[in-house]
């Protein structure tokens, strides 16, 4: 498909865009919580792959440099709008990321409801506490579910840099969410 996007083939590309447009809106968005900037975000960086097609790599995914487009654009948003927004973790999120405690069931009581709510909530701003590379790994890691080897190529780092990320990322956030933990 790659070489169709090269040769001049729009289809081609546009069927890149449907395949990868959510996993780039999701991305956006984990990353700065505001829906309007992750349309723009995703938006600007499937133009920017498409810009810069002829520099791509095919020995990297498409994936790889599309969520790298993202990262950077995401990155460079939240510098320049001088905050970082709390991350959101909306029930479809956590239920993709394989963690079926963490949504509201039909069978709980309005309080179980409140309370997951809350951890919900606690969980977004841990995470959005975090250094950006750290949030960053955690974004793609644990909600995108990519391997650590997709992240390192992503980051353009080694994989033990993910690793130690990852590590450090989930001692800050065991810390910070000590008192909702069981143990």
């Amino acid at each position: 498909m790659i070489k169709r996007v090269k040769a001049g083939d729009i289809g081609a590309f546009e069927e890149l865009v449907r395949k990868y447009k959510e996993k780039a809106y999701r991305t956006a968005y984990q990353m700065t919580n505001s829906h309007a900037d992750a349309d723009d975000l995703s938006q600007e960086a499937f133009i920017r792959a498409y810009r810069s097609m002829d520099r791509f790599n095919e020995q990297a995914s498409f994936s790889t440099y599309l969520y790298r487009i993202v990262i950077n654009l995401s990155i460079n948003h939240l510098k320049k709008e001088g905050r970082h927004r709390h991350l959101s973790l909306n029930e479809e999120i956590i239920i993709e990321s394989h963690h079926p405690g963490l949504f509201v069931g039909e069978k709980d009581t309005p309080r179980e409801a409140l309370l997951i709510k809350e951890l919900h909530q606690e969980i977004a701003k841990a995470i959005a506490s975090l250094p950006l590379s750290e949030r960053t790994v955690i974004i793609l890691s644990l909600l995108q579910g990519l391997s650590h080897q997709e992240i390192a190529k992503i980051e353009g780092c080694a994989e033990g840099t993910i690793s130690w990320r990852l590590f450090r990322a989930r001692k800050r956030l065991r810390k910070k969410l000590q008192s909702y933990l069981k143990g």
